[in-house]
């Protein structure tokens, strides 16, 4: 979609279907997600002219890809072999770089992950963190946040959990992948490119994945530099970590051993290197750092959480902070004066503005994410114990349908005493969720996954008094995709879905007196999700007659569509029977609607 030839971001996050060796999915990747956006999403990456140091930087991350990850080479080989058939100079080093980035290993620490260049980053940090006074935002959006409960935490003893990507949304696309070796799996990206503006390269790195054995990578959790910095350089980012193991590991304990394996890596940035919150429905862990890597690895690991009785329970959760007891010297501590607190709900923080703005603009925006991670972190804490042993989807999906509060007041008052270090209640669901997802997986059946292009709720607040994103046909709704074992298997169970939801939903919208203002909107949702499944019944037949990447390309379209439909009728359903926020569920009769989209 695009307005006077600018490309919007998606309102229903569009889905990619891959299968075959490594290199064939790669080119599959391509091809689709330039059907999906055009030539814009690689062209940018396919004019850089690498220079002699660039191309140095890109061969020796390429090695510790060839070393610990060789099947994401051969995957970018295959992305920048659909690029070139779709017309497109995308040579192999050019999709490389997008796993790798084309600089040396931080030696300080670094704002967010890498902008592309030294001279981007240098001219777009004061700019967006507010270092430069002429700038009126002074305070980072909420970044990313995850949780998840297994075994006895949860209702049935099966995996749940949601995640947040926090950040302006840009053009993703969610990965459904059948690799000929290894589990198939579902893996959404920050960006389909691997970049984030402003904020960065991210080397396709994102949240959350799941897989067909029932494991799943929650959230990245916290900003990392928790190995001492003599131990920095090479290794293997976050998403090609993450791809391997969704696509290679049947469990959450070997996803952590594999982990242990790989170099200390690229500590300074944000998710350049391996880690993060992992679990299935047996066991769960958040590893926040792995000094000593590979050779005599000393991690800090969460198995737990626990609460102010002693008390253990089996779901943990994660912002942008570190929360293991031991982990105060993470995110750039201040080593001199007051460092961080430490609380039991909320891990390591600091809300003191002497504090946050000592330092390089590295070392500060991590400490100004400690402080939006600490409250979100206390909610988390208070929501999941309350309710452990009950924690079902609709728990993990009303978290992210709770606002938090900001007081009352004169705007520029209230930003100042946020600013002196005030404090008050918030949540993971806020006005920068840029894409949110919760999951289920249990023994002996299909792995679910549901996905929304912002926040759940249109009506949360921003974390704190700076600023949210909107965007362009906001649907606050979830489309839902059961990972069955091929991909013709895919389109049955998404069917199904948006069938029931608009059987409902023209229920409702039709039993809506014919004055109520909302009425019209609702019938063009209505026959809007109707176009779509029309769409994808020509895609599916179309797909019967092909075979190979067009195949796989009209089923990713028919699924594509048929997730729109869902999403519109349950775009009718919630304004109707809106679903449970955490008060309904904390109320003495519990949830007045069973969430529109379970």
């Amino acid at each position: 979609m695009c307005a006077d030839g600018t490309p919007l971001t998606p309102a229903s996050s569009p889905v990619v279907v891959l299968q075959g060796s490594n290199r064939d999915m790669g080119r599959q990747y391509a091809t689709q997600v330039l059907e999906i956006y055009g030539s814009f999403i690689f062209s940018w990456h396919a004019s850089r002219a690498f220079s002699e140091s660039e191309h140095h930087e890109i061969s020796r991350w390429e090695s510790e890809l060839a070393t610990h990850v060789p099947e994401v080479l051969s995957f970018a080989a295959g992305v920048a072999e659909g690029a070139r058939r779709a017309g497109i100079p995308f040579s192999d080093e050019h999709a490389v770089a997008m796993f790798t980035g084309t600089r040396s290993p931080a030696a300080e620490a670094r704002p967010f992950a890498l902008a592309q260049s030294s001279s981007q980053e240098d001219s777009l940090v004061a700019a967006y963190l507010g270092f430069d006074e002429k700038v009126a935002m002074r305070e980072t959006p909420s970044p990313c946040s995850g949780a998840m409960a297994w075994g006895t935490a949860s209702g049935d003893g099966s995996l749940v959990g949601a995640s947040s990507t926090d950040h302006d949304c840009t053009f993703q696309a969610t990965i459904v992948a059948f690799p000929e070796r290894g589990n198939s799996f579902v893996y959404t990206p920050y960006s389909a490119n691997g970049s984030i503006p402003i904020l960065g390269h991210f080397f396709l790195g994102g949240h959350p994945g799941l897989n067909s054995q029932g494991l799943a990578y929650v959230h990245h959790n916290g900003s990392t530099m928790g190995e001492p910095q003599d131990q920095w350089g090479y290794g293997v980012r976050r998403g090609p970590t993450v791809m391997h193991i969704l696509q290679y590991c049947d469990t959450a304990r070997e996803a952590l051993d594999f982990m242990l394996t790989l170099p200390v890596g690229d500590s300074g940035i944000s998710q350049g290197t391996a880690g993060g919150m992992f679990a299935d429905a047996d066991y769960g862990f958040s590893l926040e750092a792995r000094a000593g890597a590979p050779a005599a690895t000393r991690p800090i690991l969460r198995e737990h959480t626990r609460d102010r009785t002693g008390r253990s329970h089996s779901f943990l959760y994660g912002t942008n902070n570190a929360l293991a007891p031991e982990s105060g010297h993470l995110n750039a501590a201040p080593k001199q004066g007051k460092g961080y607190e430490y609380s039991l709900e909320g891990g390591w923080y600091t809300f003191d503005p002497q504090v946050i703005n000592a330092g390089t603009p590295g070392e500060s925006i991590k400490r100004r994410i400690t402080k939006n991670s600490e409250g979100r972190n206390r909610f988390f804490h208070k929501h999941l114990t309350n309710h452990s042993g009950q924690l079902d989807l609709e728990t993990f999906t009303a978290l992210y349908r709770t606002s938090g509060a900001i007081p009352e007041g004169d705007f520029d008052a209230v930003c100042e005493r946020y600013h002196r270090g005030e404090q008050w209640d918030c949540a993971p669901g806020h006005r920068s969720n840029a894409f949110v997802v919760s999951f289920r997986a249990a023994r002996g059946e299909l792995p679910v996954y549901r996905a929304c292009i912002g926040p759940l709720n249109r009506a949360v607040n921003s974390r704190d008094p700076g600023h949210g994103y909107y965007y362009f046909d906001e649907t606050n709704a979830f489309w839902e995709l059961t990972l069955t074992s091929s991909p013709d298997g895919l389109l049955d169970p998404a069917w199904t879905v948006a069938e029931e939801r608009l059987c409902r939903a023209r229920a409702a919208a039709h039993a809506v007196p014919g004055d109520f203002a909302g009425r019209e909107q609702f019938i063009s949702w209505l026959e809007d999700a109707d176009r779509h499944l029309r769409q994808a019944e020509l895609a599916k037949a179309e797909a019967l007659q092909d075979q190979g990447d067009v195949r796989l390309a009209c089923l990713a379209r028919a699924l594509r569509h048929t997730h729109w439909a869902q999403v519109r009728a349950a775009q009718v359903l919630d304004a109707l029977e809106p679903p449970a926020t955490l008060a309904d569920l904390d109320s003495p009769s519990g949830s007045p609607h069973r969430s529109t989209q379970q």
